[in-house]
Formats: structure tokens, C-alpha cells, sequence
């Protein structure tokens, strides 16, 4: 199964969807593990307050499941203060392929407007997040996959492998 990185992104933003529409406000950090049966989305109540202990958190969760479960992508929804205005805000990222950012502001209704556009997020952005993408990079095995991938392509050979 292939997946390209914008269907990446709709996966992931469509987990924020309806993770606003089942758990509410305020939104839970989740963790987007898309897979080949099923997205599994891992909520973290608990999620520390200080990037090193979120960091921790986060290491260990990208080792039980991502790096168990050889799982090439992810993504990260919270909910966050955006330009003065509360947001769900969404980061995705996969293996060879830098982490990206997105947000959408909450309707007076309590759903979400429209994503906007995604960018990269900067590497010092969000630290908490690296063990994530750490995980997909180092996945052993999946190299040989991701031989002929080139993000910067469409078609068939241009998607990301979810290895079961």
C-alpha cells in the first residue's frame, strides 16, 4: 500500500476533524499512526508540559509503535493558540520527508474551519516531535523501499510505502 504525502495530510486532517467531533474541546494531543487496515490515533492525556518530558514521552511511544510496527509516517494533532485565536493544529511527516504544518481555526460552532495551506515546519519548531520523525528515518529495512521515492513527484512510484 502507498500513500503520497498530501493524502498524508487529509488523513491527518481529517483525524483532527473528527477527533474535534468525538472528544471536544479541549482538543487531546494525538499522535496519527496511518496504517494499512486501520488509522490508529493514540491520544495523550497526560502530555507534559516541558519539551524534554514530552520528548520522552513521545521516544517511547515512537518506539512501541512506530518503530515496532514499521510505520513510515505520522502525525500530531493539539489544539493551540494561533495568531490570537485558538486553532487545531496539525503536523504530519514521513520517512525522507521533512515534517510539515497546518492549523484551522474553530468555528463559533466548535467544528473547524478549513486547514490552511501546509509548510514546512521549521526544525526547531516543536522539538517534542522529533522522536517521531527520528523513528521513520531510522526504520530498518524500509530503505530499499523508499529507494525510488522523490516527494517532489506525483504518480504511482511517487507515494510512501506503509509497511505492515
Amino acid at each position: 500500500m502507498r500513500v503520497h504525502f498530501e493524502e498524508l495530510r487529509f488523513v491527518c486532517q481529517e483525524a483532527a476533524d473528527d477527533l474535534v467531533r468525538s472528544k471536544g474541546r479541549p482538543l487531546p494531543p494525538t499522535v496519527v499512526l496511518p496504517g494499512p487496515q486501520r488509522t490508529q490515533l493514540v491520544t495523550l492525556p497526560e502530555l507534559p508540559e516541558e519539551d524534554e518530558a514530552r520528548h520522552a514521552v513521545l521516544a517511547q511511544l515512537a518506539q512501541d509503535l512506530v518503530t515496532a510496527e514499521a510505520i513510515p509516517c505520522w502525525g500530531f494533532v493539539a489544539e493551540a493558540e494561533v495568531s490570537g485565536e485558538d486553532a487545531a493544529v496539525v503536523v504530519f511527516g514521513a520517512r525522507r520527508h521533512a515534517p510539515h504544518l497546518t492549523a484551522s481555526r474553530f468555528t463559533p460552532e466548535g467544528g473547524l474551519e478549513g486547514f490552511v495551506g501546509a509548510e514546512e515546519l521549521d526544525p526547531t519548531a516543536l522539538p517534542f516531535l522529533h522522536p517521531l520523525q527520528h523513528a521513520v528515518d531510522a526504520l530498518p529495512g524500509v530503505g530499499d523501499v523508499f529507494a525510488a521515492f522523490d516527494p517532489k513527484r506525483d504518480g504511482p512510484e511517487g507515494g510512501l510505502p506503509i509497511v505492515p
